[in-house]
């Protein structure tokens, strides 16, 4: 079966606010990044990993999303 092949469409990235504050000179927010994104019972997360913290929780509230 042939796939689909799915650009990067992402306008607006999430950031850790603590990983901005100390991002080394030199290094984009892209790679210094440590995010693991998925979903949860209400919508979607997004959690820093180096700060063991939330960044955003995205609650679809009851809506049926498509996943492509």
């Amino acid at each position: 079966m042939k796939r689909e092949t799915i650009e990067n469409q992402i306008k607006s990235f999430f950031h850790c606010k603590e990983c901005l504050s100390e991002l080394p000179d030199g290094e984009s927010p892209a790679s210094w990044a440590r995010i693991n994104t998925g979903f949860t019972k209400k919508g979607m997360q997004v959690w820093c990993q180096r700060h063991d913290k939330n960044i955003i929780h995205l609650d679809f509230q009851g809506q049926k999303v498509a996943v492509i």
